[in-house]
């Protein structure tokens, strides 16, 4: 049992509340009614929530007041002005009075059994970080149920014994949940290293997120295959997320760099720092909203960012994994028209020509033979290409290739004519993504239909 067990419940005598929930709320007022109650709602019931109204301008602050009549473990405060969701965070923190640490959003919905499960674990395992599963789904859909798929690999492996992110492969780190409301923390972890959300216009949880996983020593990943965080995927002009600044992610990564050298922590961490840092500025290209802006950041990134990435890194950024520094080093190798970052040409094919995943691949699309379930391939690019090649070579049988590219649809490939998603109709019940972060827009283009949708990139780290 860790030395500070008995500091995590009791200061100075006296009994702490077990989680601390706390609710960041800008201009919240369509979703936060809904939210409120699904938190209300909790088979665990000794919390506290604590509300941080940003100078909403709608009914966010009378609904809370409301709210917090009736209810007395609903703590509300007010920022004078707008100050963004990272201010908000972090003042809660230094409110929070729980032996744990929990964020939420005020338009999502949660798991009934959220808090409960994540606490039992917590006390099960004495855990700095308990992680949970949390999906992005629209708005229609955000009080249907779900699971995801877990094997009992991937169980044993982060489900079974609390782990630290060292100890794991880079390629590891892309498949824990992301984000800060997918986790309980404890308290004293997060005040004992400082953590705290960063000031930018967007990406203000990145630094604060990664840190987490990254120093933490005691990690675990919930046994449970439901989903506990359901995010609400919506376009309101309020949102900071609608016009995204690439840059940010930038910044996140040099501070985080900075941090790791500055706590002695790089040397352990630096092959899991790049390949976050690579898929983060690659994510960051892809979201830009206009070309503009794209180009500019792309060449940022070529004449300058790079540069200071890898210097920070020193002999450590030498040392690199060559597939990994290959990754990052084709900002400066490769040209912005190429558009390399969205085509993704590498990675899939290496991973397929690996014995152990290859084979959880050939019995991934068998079980599904023998259900006599149908399987399309979403995704006519690189990685497309290769995964049709390795079914042929397997002799794994593909009914249907899919391409929302209408450059791509008509394409024989692989003895395969590329198909437009509208005519998938009721001819398929599984579809394989192939292709990187598209997985959001599929089941966008899939909504109501009911097909299973697997990104075979993040099945080959949780077969």
């Amino acid at each position: 049992m860790p030395d500070n067990f008995i500091r995590r419940h009791f200061v100075s005598g006296v009994s702490m509340v077990k989680i601390s929930i706390i609710m960041p709320l800008y201009n919240a007022a369509k979703y936060l009614e809904e939210s409120l109650k699904c938190i209300q709602q909790q088979t665990f019931t000794d919390y506290e929530l604590i509300c941080i109204n940003d100078a909403s301008l709608d009914a966010t602050l009378r609904i809370l007041e409301e709210f917090a009549q009736e209810d007395h473990r609903i703590r509300i405060y007010s920022n004078k002005k707008r100050s963004g969701a990272a201010y908000s965070r972090n003042y809660g923190m230094k409110k929070a009075d729980g032996v744990y640490l929990t964020f939420l959003d005020g338009d999502d919905v949660f798991d009934e059994e959220m808090l409960e499960c994540a606490y039992k674990a917590a006390e099960k395992y004495y855990t700095d970080v308990v992680i949970y599963e949390q999906k992005h789904v629209l708005s229609k859909e955000i009080h249907h149920k779900q699971q995801v798929f877990h094997g009992e690999k991937f169980r044993d492996r982060y489900c079974k014994s609390v782990f630290e992110v060292k100890d794991h492969m880079p390629q590891e780190f892309l498949i824990w949940p992301s984000g800060p409301t997918s986790k309980l923390y404890k308290r004293i972890f997060i005040e004992e290293n400082k953590l705290e959300f960063q000031n930018l216009s967007c990406a203000n949880d990145l630094y604060f997120s990664c840190m987490v996983l990254m120093l933490s020593k005691r990690i675990i990943m919930l046994d449970d295959s439901r989903v506990m965080v359901y995010a609400r995927d919506h376009d309101e002009p309020s949102r900071i997320s609608s016009n995204r600044d690439p840059m940010c992610s930038f910044e996140a990564f040099l501070h985080i760099a900075e941090e790791l050298q500055k706590r002695n922590k790089f040397m352990d961490l630096y092959q899991h720092y790049y390949y976050k840092f690579y898929n983060a500025v690659v994510s960051a290209l892809i979201q830009c909203k206009t070309e503009e802006k794209q180009r500019a950041f792309y060449y940022f990134m070529q004449n300058e960012g790079i540069d200071r990435i890898s210097a920070i890194g020193g002999e450590y950024y030498k040392a690199l994994d060559e597939y990994i520094k290959t990754l990052v080093d084709q900002f400066k190798t490769r040209d912005y028209n190429s558009k390399w970052f969205v085509k993704q040409e590498q990675g899939l094919n290496m991973w397929l020509n690996q014995k152990p995943l290859s084979a959880a691949v050939i019995n991934l699309f068998q079980q599904y033979e023998k259900q006599q379930k149908t399987i399309g391939i979403w995704g006519a690019g690189a990685n497309g290409v290769s995964l049709l090649k390795f079914c042929k070579a397997n002799n794994l049988h593909i009914d249907m290739m899919i391409d929302k590219d209408k450059k791509k649809q008509g394409c024989i490939l692989e003895g395969y004519q590329v198909k437009a998603p509208e005519e998938i109709g009721d001819i398929l019940q599984v579809i394989i993504i192939s292709a990187r972060y598209i997985y959001k827009s599929v089941l966008e283009e899939l909504s109501g239909q009911n097909i299973e949708v697997i990104d075979i990139n993040q099945f080959l780290w949780i077969y």
